[in-house]
This record gives structure tokens, sequence and C-alpha cells, in this order.
């Protein structure tokens, strides 16, 4: 956040800190006109320096705004927010934000608010819409425009379709460069900063691309198909969004064309939506890979957000009982040689450091679609490779400073042994719980930081105590 959108956003917040501050005296001193007429005006003239800043803003930095604040003083701003770039507000804020907002909104603003989007933008927007107002917002739109956001509501969420832009320029193959020229100018625009006119046959398939350079330094005779560009990367409405985001990073696309099942241009999709989706996805694994539902938002009331966090809370809850019933049984043990227990989280604090190592790595080779069924034996065996020579180094230090501590071999020896075990295991247990949750269906970074520290900690006190009770 740049150093002058921060100023704003403070002031804001100032000027909604003395609102509500005026609002209290008011209810206190009813009983005098004059000074409650001077807090009157002193209230209006912030609520209109609140709505000059807000609308300032950029879309953007008006949901960031709207998700730094407590939700009471949130429907203050968004009251205050101009119709035609509420729209865009909505689409910027995040999931919980977004359904808070429509909630608190009357029917017809909201379809007011929605005829400032575009296509693609409506469709966006529609699946959070109350149901009773979509009929009438649809029937609103021209017939063109309502026949796309139809089409996009038809795809799912994952697909490419759903997160591409009807609004394209394109041309027939068989159009002089002159006529293209022709065209734009009766458009009045060109296409939106990427330099690309996409390319079809008379039937609408795609044949092609064309440059806006291509289209100024050739000749205005030549036709279209003599100067066009070869489609290089495309995609069809039913490719995952995920995989096409990949694509636009591996090969730096800024634009790329949309197609259907018949070859037929129906959008294009940009470089700016998909790092929408990037961002909202990484956002998500990053809660769900500590548990955390990726509905919460950070100032939802306490109950839901304690709600949300309760089935992992009861998961480590009751690996932690399994681990100290494992404890528990090795009492005689832990009485007769007193270090064990200021030595027993070191396995169980470098094994869980070690599991989530892997689980990093793997989730991301899942993500990334570099690990396939075809190589993860490859993969598993590298692990175990990484693994015993980091268990074997790594416990021998371990081993050799707990023989300097305690002045005992025998320990020493087994702190050397129960590393070298842990570490094996916690690379066997991290490589093998994302691939398991991404076979049964589930995100492979759900909860699984939570489930590799809450396992190796419980395998670290068991091998520990376990090499304890069979040397010592």
């Amino acid at each position: 956040m740049n150093k002058a959108l921060t100023q704003v956003i403070s002031r804001i917040q100032e000027l909604i800190n003395r609102q509500e501050v005026i609002e209290a005296w008011l209810q206190k001193q009813s009983q005098q006109p004059r000074q409650a007429l001077t807090d009157a005006v002193t209230q209006r003239q912030h609520l209109a320096e609140l709505e000059l800043l807000v609308n300032r803003l950029h879309p953007a930095d008006i949901a960031l705004l709207l998700e730094s604040v407590p939700p009471e003083q949130r429907t203050l701003i968004w009251n205050h927010v101009e119709q035609k770039s509420a729209g865009a507000v909505l689409l910027e804020a995040s999931d919980p934000i977004r359904q808070q907002l429509i909630r608190q909104s009357h029917s017809d603003d909201l379809s007011a608010v929605a005829r400032h989007l575009e296509n693609d933008e409506i469709a966006d927007l529609v699946h959070d819409l109350p149901k009773e107002i979509i009929p009438d917002l649809l029937s609103s739109l021209p017939g063109e425009d309502r026949d796309a956001v139809r089409s996009a509501l038809s795809f799912p969420e994952h697909c490419v379709g759903a997160w591409m832009e009807f609004d394209i320029t394109a041309v027939t193959q068989h159009m002089s460069l002159d006529n293209v020229l022709s065209k734009l100018r009766d458009q009045g625009e060109l296409p939106d900063n990427t330099g690309y006119i996409m390319v079809t046959d008379e039937a609408g398939s795609l044949t092609g691309m064309l440059t806006l350079e291509d289209l100024l330094i050739h000749q205005g005779q030549l036709s279209v198909a003599e100067v066009m560009s070869p489609v290089g990367i495309y995609f069809q409405t039913r490719d995952q969004a995920e995989d096409a985001a990949r694509s636009f990073e591996r090969y730096e696309l800024i634009i790329a064309p949309v197609v259907n099942s018949h070859n037929k241009l129906v959008g294009v999709l940009r470089v700016s939506a998909l790092m929408d989706l990037m961002d909202k996805l990484a956002q998500q694994k990053m809660l769900v890979q500590a548990g955390l539902s990726n509905e919460e938002n950070l100032f939802d009331p306490i109950s839901r957000s304690a709600r949300n966090r309760w089935p992992w809370i009861a998961l480590n809850l009751l690996i932690v009982f399994i681990a100290s019933q494992i404890i528990d049984q090795f009492e005689q043990v832990i009485s007769q040689t007193v270090a064990l227990a200021a030595l027993l989280p070191i396995t169980a604090n470098i094994g869980g450091n070690a599991g989530n190592q892997v689980v990093a790595l793997v989730i991301r080779g899942l993500a990334t679609q570099q690990l396939a069924p075809d190589n993860r034996l490859q993969l598993v065996r590298k692990e175990l490779s990484v693994a015993l020579l980091n268990g074997a180094l790594w416990g021998t230090i371990t081993g050799f400073l707990t023989l300097l501590l305690y002045q005992n071999i025998n320990l020493g020896f087994v702190m050397l042994l129960a590393m070298f075990c842990t570490m094996l295991f916690a690379a066997c247990i991290g490589v093998g719980i994302p691939i398991l949750l991404k076979a049964l269906g589930q995100d492979p970074a759900l909860g699984s930081s939570v489930i590799i520290t809450g396992t190796t900690d419980t395998l670290g006190f068991f091998i520990f105590l376990g090499l304890a009770a069979m040397i010592l």
C-alpha cells in the first residue's frame, strides 16, 4: 500500500471515529437544541468529506478499506459509495464482505449497480445477488448482452468460460486492412491496450490474430489473411482456469482467444482476470493449509470465527491426547532417566519441521502438475534418500551434543536413532498426506500443516521413548 493511500484510509477511519463520537454526543445532548444543531452541522460536514474521500479511491482500494474496518463501520462507508463504482467494489471485495454488502443493499439499488458493469462482470456478480432480482436484471439488458451473461453463467467457476470476456474486437480474414481501420474508427476505440485483434473465417471459427503493428505498417489493400499471425495459445471454454493461468505465466501471455467445442470464437481471456483468480486461490490455500475456513474474514463475528476453527482444533486435540497417552505409557522410563523429559520435544519438533518442508514441496508439485502418478515413486525415493542423509547427519550431531551434555553414551545413541527414524517417518507422511487428500478429491493443502505437525509430534514421542525403553 503506497503512502498516499495509507494517509487517505487513515483520514477516512478518523472521520468514521469522529462520526461515532458525535452521534453518541447528540443522543446525550438532545435537550440542548443549539449545541445539537452545531453538532449536526459538524456531522454532515464529516459525512460530506467522507463521501468525497471514499469516491476518490479506486474500487480495489475501497474494497480494501471495507475489509479493514469492523462491520458496523463498513455499512457507513458502503452507503457513501457512488452507484457507478459500487459494482466494481463488490467484485473486488472478498466473498464474505461482498455477501454482507449485498444483504444490506436494497434490491433496486443492486439492479442499478449491476447495470454499470460489463457482461462478464455481471455474470461474476449474479451468483451472489438475491435470486428474486436476477430475472428483472437480465431482462433489462439488451438481447446480445443478456445472451452473453447467460452463457457465462452456464460455466462452473473453475472453467475458462467463467473468466473470459465477451466484448472483443474481431475481424474476418478476408477483410482488407483499410476495412479493419475503418471498423476501428467507427467503434471509436482500440482493442483494450493489448495490441491484438482476433481473426475468424466467415463461419466465426478462429483462424489467427492480427496485431496493431501489422495493421499500421502494411499496405491497406492487403487482406487480413496475408498479414495475420497464426493462433499460438488458445483455450476452450471448458478448460481449467487454473491451468490457463499457469500457461499465461509460462508463456508470458497478455491475452488469449477462447473458443467453444466447435472452434467458434466466443471470447478472450486476459491476464488481469487470471491474476485475480490466482490471488484468490493463493489466499484460500493459505487459510486452508492452516485449518481455517476460506470464508472467514478478519472482522467476522466472534461466534462464526470460533465455529470455523472448531474442526481442526478438535483434530489437533485428539492427536495431542494420543501423544499424552503415549508419554504416559513410558512414565517409568522417564522417571528413571529424567533427561528424557528435557530431550523429548527435540525429535518431535525436528520431525514436524522436516515434514512441513516435504508437504510444501509436494503441494507445490501437485498444484503445478509437476507431480503426476507416473513420477510419484521417484519422488518418494528421492525424499527418503534426503531423509536418510539428513537423519544420519543431524542425528549424529544431536547424539554427540547429548553425550556432551549428559555424559551418557546410551542416551546419545537413543537420540541419534530417534532423530534418524523420526525424519524418515516425517518424509513418508509429508509425501503421503497431500497425495492421499488429492486422491480423495480434497484440496491437498487442506489442513496439511495441522495434520503433519500433530502426527510427527506423536510419532516423535513414540519413537524416542520406545527406543529409550529398549536401550536405557
